[in-house]
């Protein structure tokens, strides 16, 4: 019996795939994980075209060089997931392939990345093409999560948000079992790893140092929340929407104190998502953002409950990885098959 399910996720920092194998039988069990980083070459082509505002391969022979090195690395880290864990393909039900978003509106979403030939490559089925399933059955594409939240934290009585802090942030509230409200709510990493990119030539703020050393802006504090103050729950986000608020600013500005003032306002976002779900007793935090920890001080600054991560049940780093798994196991994705 197929009992077994892979996620594989790449996230809109499109700095590496995560992979895990997992069970859903008798609980959740996380059963191996493998990761792989993807090239600076890749993420740099990946956000010219988010800058650009591809929507199709046909119209990028970046976008279709990105696709053929997905589909090559997803096909690699999937073949060593299963090396590691050991267990026959013959006992993996479906594979739950993202893929990479280039573009998303509450109508339409876009990815790279090929579940047909990932299919054919591995011989297991794919599930894919998650979001506009999602859009095809009355929802907005994003975020696609919530549901594996509920599955792994949800308790009667309770009042939880679990926030995702990844390229864009967003939150699932949970109360007495049930998901009261899921949404994006601002911009996660992304403009910290812009900043850190063109002004520090690295990929992302380790452990927030550099915003530690900075100040805040208050012009520019005041303009990023002047140009999101219109923004209402529940949402989808476009992560071409957060670069369109980058201006001369991020470049006159000394970049320490860019790197502190946006630090500050992506707490700030996820405060106000947490004040608009009335408080709850716990927050519950996974995703990259985990790992810069003067963010994680910032947001444990604003809010009155406990704040934890995810690792008791499942590695922060695999919990969307995880998440997909799970939606393949609903069936809700359209399915690819290997024959």
């Amino acid at each position: 019996m197929n009992n077994y399910y892979i996620g594989i996720m790449t996230g809109t920092s499109a700095d590496a795939l995560d992979g895990c194998l997992v069970s859903f039988e008798k609980g959740f069990e996380f059963i191996e994980s493998a990761s792989m980083q993807l090239e600076n070459s890749y993420k740099k082509n990946y956000e010219a075209c988010i800058k650009a505002g591809y929507k199709k391969t046909s119209e990028s022979k970046i976008l279709i060089e990105l696709e053929k090195t997905l589909n090559k690395q997803t096909i690699e880290l999937i073949k060593n997931l299963i090396d590691k864990s050991n267990i026959d393909i013959s006992e993996i039900n479906l594979i739950a392939f993202s893929g990479q978003t280039v573009f998303h509106t509450n109508e339409k979403s876009y990815q790279i990345g090929d579940p047909e030939v990932i299919a054919k490559e591995t011989k297991i089925n794919v599930c894919s093409d998650f979001r506009n399933f999602d859009i095809k059955n009355g929802g907005i594409g994003a975020p696609l999560i919530p549901a594996f939240h509920s599955y792994l934290f949800s308790e009667d009585s309770k009042s939880k948000i679990v926030f995702n802090i990844g390229g864009i942030a967003n939150g699932t509230f949970l109360k007495d079992g049930e998901i009261v409200l899921a949404s994006d709510v601002g911009p996660g990493n992304c403009l910290i790893d812009f900043v850190m990119a063109e002004r520090f030539n690295k990929p992302f703020d380790d452990k927030g140092e550099e915003a530690s050393i900075g100040e805040i802006n208050q012009e520019l504090l005041n303009e990023l929340r002047n140009s999101c103050s219109n923004m209402q729950y529940p949402r989808a986000d476009d992560k071409q929407s957060y670069y369109e608020l980058i201006n001369n600013s991020f470049y006159e500005i000394q970049p320490n104190t860019v790197l502190r003032t946006l630090t500050e306002f992506t707490s700030e976002k996820i405060k106000e998502f947490y004040d608009f779900c009335g408080k709850p007793d716990e927050v519950i935090i996974h995703g990259g953002g985990t790992k810069n920890e003067y963010l994680m001080g910032l947001i444990k600054k604003n809010i009155s409950g406990t704040m934890k991560t995810t690792e008791d049940k499942v590695p922060s780093k695999f919990v969307e990885a995880a998440g997909f798994a799970y939606l393949a196991y609903l069936n809700k994705g359209e399915i690819f098959f290997s024959k």
